[in-house]
């Protein structure tokens, strides 16, 4: 019995190792595939990430658009908008081989690389390259539409504050490295903010073309080829052409504009306009009455003080030379040449009026006998414009007297001493819209010292020296700058110099000088000077000692003809 017990329990024994064996062999199997799928699923990860870095590195380009519809991403890959098929972008690699986002370049926004695809480049939008960012800002509502080309092309959820590359109409702003439309509507607010202290031009130069042709016989046309040759200028020294559009638009303030911007005008499409136009691009506008401009042909710069009914603009003309181009582009004064076919020019006699303050005897009082009422000057003035006389710039009579230019016998100077009563913009405004509405040239001679030269400030008046502070009687009971020193007399030239910005010309105060004062005069750099006199100019004058007829409260319309006739 004991034997027989023994027996089973080593057959009992037996079976539970052979059981042990059995499921450590199992375990062992088990573990053995288990193994095996972790290995294969790391295996097949890998194999995926390969083939991710392999696909992101394909799609990978620094130039691409979107190829569909697509979610536009802020950091941590928050959706921030909608963004639409065929927008281009640059953009960047990020260091993670396998982010399946790209960055769009200077930005923190990414896209997803299945929904680009490679393009040799980005459209450049050389159309705005010469744009200044306006120092403003907007600030958008929720779900701004952003437009390319008038078509919806991104949707943002979120507002958002940008800057303002310009305004036409609408707002253009800076984003993404791109410049969007965006309607006014979507605009929440609009701030200031200095976005760029980039140069920005200060003038721009208007030249225009009357007549294009290739071959010219008018003093008024310019053969093609002569045409061809300014624009190869232009070209090669870094100036850049603009629209009437965007001319209007500057001189609004709704764009800034790089430095060396022209406007090119011309009168008619003419067939050779449509061709210069195109080869070049649409350089040339036509500028007709439908446009409500008013040109003043004085070949002078533009500056954002300028208004649409009173441009200055320069004129090209048969004999205009290369160097006269270049002085424009660059916005100098070029003096008008006048051909004339007068004889004995060497010995022409040019009036040069001088008046001083202004009044309307319906509401205004002047005692002064050198007031002049506003209804006798309109009608001297249209007496000019009747008779066909040419009011010069004092730029214009300076090169006469230099002999560098001939002007028309129907010529004359028109004067204006103080900046006193009448004058100016701050003391009853009467010279100004006057010489505007009759578009007539003068100059004042300003006491710099005294008033601020900005109240005079039209394209129809030129502003020269009389003196910063020294329209006074004098210590010696003369004109103060016969009793001041030299010294006193030269700071006192070289302080009003500093305020007109130039020293074209200077007129004496009560017609008072003495050598001393004269040669001051002169050593301030001053080329012409003006007393009084009561007769015509001439070139055969002391330049120095200039003449001119005082303008009386009786002088009739008798003497006034009598003067510039």
């Amino acid at each position: 019995m004991e034997l027989k017990k023994r027996v089973e329990e080593k057959k009992k024994l037996s079976k539970r190792k052979k059981i042990i064996i059995i499921s450590t062999i199992l375990v062992a199997i088990l573990l053995v595939i288990s193994f095996s799928m972790i290995k294969y699923k790391e295996f097949k990860i890998e194999k995926e990430r390969e083939e991710l870095i392999l696909n992101i590195k394909k799609a990978y380009h620094p130039y691409i658009k979107i190829k569909k519809d697509t979610n536009l991403y802020a950091k941590g890959l928050v959706k921030v908008g909608k963004i639409n098929k065929g927008i281009a972008f640059e953009i960047e690699q990020e260091k993670e081989k396998d982010f399946e986002y790209f960055k769009i370049k200077d930005t923190n926004y990414y896209i997803h690389y299945k929904d680009i695809q490679k393009i040799k480049m980005i459209p450049s939008g050389e159309e705005h390259s010469h744009y200044i960012s306006l120092n403003k800002d907007v600030i958008t509502k929720p779900n701004t539409k952003l437009y390319l080309e008038n078509k919806v092309v991104i949707v943002l959820k979120k507002s958002i504050e940008v800057p303002v590359k310009f305004i036409d109409g609408d707002f253009y702003i800076q984003y993404l490295n791109k410049i969007f439309h965006i309607n006014k509507k979507d605009v929440k607010t609009l701030k200031e903010n200095e976005n760029s202290t980039e140069e920005e031009s200060k003038y721009i130069s208007i030249i225009n073309y009357n007549i294009l042709a290739n071959k010219c016989n008018s003093e008024d046309c310019i053969n093609i080829q002569k045409f061809d040759e300014q624009m190869n200028y232009l070209k090669t020294n870094g100036y850049y052409t603009i629209t009437l559009k965007e001319y209007k638009n500057w001189l609004n303030g709704n764009i800034r504009l790089k430095p060396k911007a022209i406007l090119l005008t011309t009168p008619n499409e003419t067939n050779e306009v449509l061709s210069i136009n195109n080869k070049y691009h649409n350089i040339l506008n036509v500028v007709n009455s439908n446009e409500k401009i008013n040109f003043v042909d004085d070949n002078r710069k533009t500056t954002r003080d300028s208004k649409l009914d009173h441009l200055s603009r320069y004129n090209i003309k048969i004999d205009t030379r290369l160097g006269d181009f270049e002085r424009m582009a660059l916005g100098e004064y070029v003096p008008v040449v006048m051909k004339t076919n007068f004889p004995n020019k060497g010995g022409q006699k040019i009036p040069v009026l001088n008046y001083h303050f202004f009044y309307d005897t319906n509401t205004d009082y002047c005692g002064e006998n050198i007031c002049l009422d506003i209804k006798n000057f309109k009608e001297q003035l249209e007496y000019l414009k009747n008779n066909q006389y040419k009011t010069l710039t004092i730029e214009e009579y300076r090169s006469w007297m230099y002999q560098e230019i001939e002007l028309p016998d129907k010529s004359v100077l028109i004067t204006i001493d103080d900046g006193a009563f009448g004058t100016g913009r701050h003391n009853g405004n009467k010279l100004i819209p006057i010489l505007e509405e009759y578009k007539m040239h003068a100059t004042l001679f300003l006491i710099a010292g005294w008033w601020d030269i900005n109240n005079y400030s039209s394209p129809n008046l030129d502003i020269e020296s009389h003196t910063y502070d020294m329209h006074n009687t004098g210590s010696c009971g003369r004109a103060q700058v016969i009793c001041a020193s030299h010294d006193e007399l030269l700071s006192d030239l070289q302080k009003s110099i500093s305020v007109i910005g130039h020293n074209t010309a200077f007129c004496f105060p009560f017609y008072s000088y003495d050598e001393k004062s004269i040669n001051v005069v002169k050593e301030a750099g001053f080329k012409l000077s003006f007393v009084g006199g009561n007769r015509k100019s001439s070139r055969s004058d002391n330049k120095y000692k200039i003449p001119r007829y005082p303008i009386y409260k009786h002088t009739s319309m008798e003497q006034f003809i009598h003067m510039v006739n």
